[in-house]
């Protein structure tokens, strides 16, 4: 896991870590504006719907973040050297996915907090934001086993990666059912929504669309989208080794 570390103190760099986290805690800042005079029985509703909206905020710091995790090797020239050390190319596949994964959840955290001293600001009970940490972290592990390999295999990966979370999670998802069970976001509010406390049944079936309710699917979904990820960047790796 040494690499692992490596990577993730790279990707770490107090100037990216402070803005991408501001970038990620913008669900908390509306969150905070709008529970101020909400009514006690609607500001349960109102987390949870703010979070569903608004967290595609938090997916992008993700993609910012994580799309990084071998790019910047590649292109600060250290990552010959990785190659030349005796590790295997799906240990070190591994490795990257579980240091995008870490840094990815750093962000969630710093994102849930940020959400969750909102509340307390503003007047309200904390326990409110407590399943927000699973919505968070479920969309670091998804995205990170995106994003990791794409920020590898794409040279333009940060504008492919948006590409995915507007056009495809935020538009297309709506109207193409495919679409939708593939969105990672969707996946997570699946599982989100089994702890939510509140969440108007209307509203989470138009965000969701046809992706059911459920932690148990979910965290399957993630689990194929984990094994893909590690895949593809393993099969990138070996290629490189027969160039």
């Amino acid at each position: 896991m040494t690499l692992a570390v490596h990577l993730y103190k790279r990707l770490m760099r107090r100037g990216r870590l402070i803005g991408l986290l501001i970038l990620s805690s913008v669900p908390a800042g509306v969150i905070w504006l709008s529970t101020f005079e909400a009514d006690t029985d609607e500001i349960a509703g109102l987390y949870t719907s703010i979070l569903a909206t608004l967290g595609f905020s938090y997916a992008i710091a993700v993609l910012i973040l994580t799309a990084a995790t071998l790019r910047e090797e590649r292109d600060g020239g250290t990552l010959p050297y990785i190659y030349m050390r005796p590790i295997g190319r799906f240990q070190m596949a591994l490795s990257s996915v579980v240091a995008g994964t870490a840094a990815a959840l750093t962000l969630a955290v710093g994102g849930w907090l940020a959400s969750a001293i909102a509340l307390l600001i503003s007047g309200n009970d904390i326990s409110i934001a407590m399943p927000g940490i699973i919505l968070f972290a479920a969309a670091a592990v998804g995205y990170a086993a995106i994003f990791v390999p794409l920020g590898y295999l794409v040279p333009r990966s940060i504008l492919v990666g948006l590409g995915y979370i507007i056009v495809v999670e935020s538009i297309l998802a709506f109207f193409v059912t495919g679409l939708a069970q593939i969105s990672i976001w969707r996946i997570s509010l699946s599982i989100y929504a089994d702890f939510a406390t509140v969440w108007d049944g209307q509203e989470a079936g138009d965000m969701l669309g046809p992706v059911a309710i459920g932690a148990g699917g979910g965290v399957v979904k993630l689990t194929v989208v984990l094994v893909l990820g590690l895949i593809a960047l393993t099969q990138a790796l070996r290629r490189r080794d027969a160039i």
